[in-house]
């Protein structure tokens, strides 16, 4: 069985960002005309994900309030004969069904996060998606369910990082399985250069096995006092098969300031209606 829920937290209160997040939450940030949230959400469906579970602060309806129908909008829209942008609004829509939403009312890391969403994915094997980490071109997630159903372990999104940057990381420590594979030893919460295995870094895309609860709950909380999902996969790589896989996109990091701006000037450039001008204007500033 293939992998159709997707775990995507969103309780941090982007502080990087303020004052613009003090109405709204970081992932409802726009790059362009769509929210990070959007471009996470239909990088999942993409992937056959149909079932999205948030983890969210007390204050976050936003998920829900984005993903669910909006009939007076739609019919303003058709009124207006706007179909393309009623199309896009209409396939942005998931089920009440399908989506929940799960507390975590304390900044405790993203291991404490992901583990408060067991009782609704069961016995299943799942994705977890950080959408600060935007990924433009192809469907990183789609790549590791590939490996994931193939390998039938857990697989992880990884990234050549610059050596000055490997202490913001989880640092990847494996033995090679070929050009964009590693069998994964251990992994290392934002290490010093000097304690760093490597400057391959984990990103925000994870294909598990439900066997990762197990490890969440006896993992102590690490680097930034907070429980940390790196130290439970780096624990389980101790006890079966992990894989980390260099996806083909490329990312930006949204969750500071010159990742998100990079990120708009990427997708500017991707855009049919902004390409031909962005690259004179960004010459004239």
């Amino acid at each position: 069985m293939s992998i159709k829920t997707v775990v995507i937290p969103v309780a941090g209160m982007g502080t990087r960002f303020l004052p613009a997040t003090k109405a709204i939450s970081k992932e409802m940030l726009p790059v362009l005309d769509k929210p990070l949230l959007h471009y996470a959400v239909d990088e999942a469906k993409s992937a056959g994900i149909n079932n999205f579970i948030f983890v969210t602060n007390i204050s976050n309806n936003f998920p829900f309030l984005y993903l669910s129908k909006n009939i007076s909008l739609e019919k303003h829209l058709k009124k207006k004969n706007k179909i393309k942008t009623l199309k896009i609004l209409q396939s942005l829509t998931i089920q009440k069904r399908n989506i929940k939403l799960v507390l975590q009312k304390k900044p405790l890391g993203l291991g404490d996060a992901i583990l408060r969403t067991q009782k609704y994915i069961k016995e299943e094997d799942f994705a977890v998606m950080l959408p600060d980490d935007l990924i433009l071109g192809k469907s990183c997630l789609k790549e590791l369910i590939k490996v994931f159903n193939k390998e039938k372990s857990s697989v992880l999104a990884a990234m050549q990082v610059e050596s000055k940057d490997v202490s913001k990381y989880g640092i990847i420590k494996g033995n090679k399985v070929n050009s964009k594979m590693m069998k994964v030893s251990e992994l290392i919460e934002k290490p010093t250069l000097k304690n760093a295995p490597s400057n391959l870094a984990v990103v925000g895309r994870y294909v598990l096995k439900n066997s990762i609860f197990r490890y969440l709950r006896k993992t102590n909380r690490g680097s930034n006092d907070e429980i940390q999902l790196t130290d439970a996969i780096s624990v389980s790589a101790k006890n079966e098969k992990v894989f980390s896989f260099r996806f083909s996109g490329k990312r930006y990091d949204c969750g500071e300031k010159l990742g998100f701006l990079k990120a708009q000037i990427a997708s500017a450039l991707l855009d049919p209606e902004l390409k031909k001008n962005i690259r004179s204007e960004l010459k004239k500033i």
